[in-house]
């Protein structure tokens, strides 16, 4: 019996023209082990709903074809139906956690379904992902990665033959997505199903790479592939490359550092002035941030899960104030969440755009939209949208409006190559036009095209290597 099997799936979103799905026919095997990739929008996470019987039970639309889970038609079962069947793994680990602590979340699935065994089923689910010592936590007081290991113990605790994991490295640092993939390689009795833009050590772990494009499988191979570079254009997927390893310089070859840019050669003021803030959030302390930032300037700023950088975005722009020290920005400045659902309101792409705003051109809007590749679903409601497609929507924004400061916290998230390079494209004319920007990413491929210069973060205080930073190549050099 196949864990997976589709056959001539196509499926239609409600009021839409356009179908996510056309013709799809895939077959995995029990104990295999598929990445599922592709350009934004390509239908992956569709995909996936109509694996879980997220769709049509719960978001409508009209599907055909068939879908079969474990030898059970989907057409007339619902996501708890399957639960005990798939283990569903988000991009977000906390906008799947019901509960305030790592023993209560992963007991909850067995609770619920009233298993066996249900406390040595929740002890072998953390022992798998490496958290038995953290059973006690407070889900909040985890770091991302931990976060996203718990999510996965919440759904192996419930013995389920399949796990889907819908870009669960897309807001991991490096060694998180090493702890990731470790997890992973000890899972190989369960048939595995990952979703993702990034293929880093995806050759060691999966055997076989689906890529779609438009709503159609367009390619099935073995994931060796992924390391050929013409193979990787053909379709526009990302480099394997690693870019970076924090933990490689285990704290050696950096320094803290009070002064982390130079000014240009006019004598212009910079648009950005933090001058020795402090600020204490729980048991974290962001110490003693030094930063200038002047007009065009584009400033990469890295470093591992929990060090501070989403912080700092925040008390640039005023939503929490420092303790200590002095923060000025020159002109108006606009932050890019890490989840667009927290921003994202309207009930049309385009009214997202032009919110707010009475002077504006719908041409304008529309040669934008048609830039970030969003103009055929200008008038598709934001929440309906892909996760790198809601990415672009909110960047877009923004772009639309040019402030004098833009933050953007992890801006590829979701995102392909090719969206990649239509941002960095667009960066690149913002610059132009004397925009500042602080993008936060552990994307070094990103920072690397984009970034003048590039800085970490680490323990709450910006560091340096010991030789001057000049671009992301410096940052990736060191902690190589």
């Amino acid at each position: 019996m196949d864990a997976i099997l589709l056959d001539g799936v196509s499926y239609r979103y409600p009021n839409q023209d356009r179908l996510a799905l056309s013709d799809v026919s895939l077959r995995v095997k029990r104990g295999e082990s598929v990445f599922i990739t592709g350009r934004s929008g390509s239908g992956k996470s569709t995909l996936a709903r109509a694996v879980t019987a997220v769709i049509p039970s719960m978001m409508g639309g009209e599907m055909d074809g068939t879908v079969r889970v474990m030898g059970r038609d989907t057409d007339s079962l619902t996501p708890g139906d399957l639960a005990a069947d798939v283990g569903y793994v988000f991009q977000n680990p906390e906008s799947q956690f019901f509960t305030l602590n790592v023993n209560s979340e992963v007991s909850l699935g067995p609770d619920t379904l009233q298993l066996d065994k249900r406390e040595e089923l929740v002890e072998d689910a953390l022992r798998r992902v490496g958290m038995e010592h953290k059973r006690y936590e407070s889900v909040f007081n985890l770091s991302e990665g931990e976060k996203q290991r718990v999510a996965i113990a919440s759904q192996l605790s419930m013995s389920p033959e399949i796990l889907l994991m819908d870009e669960p490295t897309s807001n991991l640092d490096q060694g998180s997505t090493d702890d990731l993939f470790s997890v992973l390689k000890n899972l190989r009795d369960k048939t595995l199903i990952l979703i993702d833009h990034r293929t880093y050590r995806v050759p060691e772990v999966f055997d076989r790479v689906v890529v779609m494009d438009e709503g159609m499988i367009v390619e099935e191979t073995d994931t060796d592939n992924l390391l050929d570079p013409e193979f990787r254009e053909r379709y526009g997927l990302r480099s394997p490359s690693p870019g970076f390893n924090q933990r490689s310089c285990g704290g050696r070859g950096l320094r803290p550092s009070s002064k982390v840019s130079t000014p240009p050669e006019t004598k212009q003021d910079p648009v950005l002035r933090v001058m020795n803030i402090s600020h204490t959030q729980g048991d974290f302390r962001l110490d003693g941030v030094n930063l200038d930032l002047w007009r065009g300037e584009v400033l990469g700023l890295t470093g591992p899960n929990g060090s501070g950088k989403t912080t700092l975005a925040r008390l640039i722009v005023g939503l929490i104030k420092p303790e200590m020290g002095e923060i000025r920005v020159e002109g108006t400045a606009g932050l890019v969440m890490q989840d667009p659902d927290h921003q994202l309101f309207m009930d049309t792409v385009k009214r997202e755009i032009t919110f707010g705003l009475d002077d504006y051109s719908d041409g304008d809007v529309e040669d934008l939209l048609e830039t970030m590749k969003l103009h055929q679903l200008m008038e598709r409601h934001p929440h309906s949208l892909s996760g790198g497609e809601k990415q672009r929507t909110l960047i877009s924004v923004y772009l639309f409006r040019k402030p004098d400061l833009i933050i953007m916290d992890e801006p590829t998230t979701g995102m392909d190559l090719d969206n990649m390079k239509r941002l960095a494209g667009w960066i690149g004319k913002l610059k132009g036009m004397g925009v500042a920007m602080i993008l936060i990413s552990h994307d070094m491929e990103f920072l690397q095209m984009v970034a003048d210069r590039t800085i970490m973060m680490d323990n709450g205080a910006l560091v340096l290597p010991d030789h001057e930073v000049a671009g992301a190549d410096s940052v990736s050099t060191c902690l190589r």
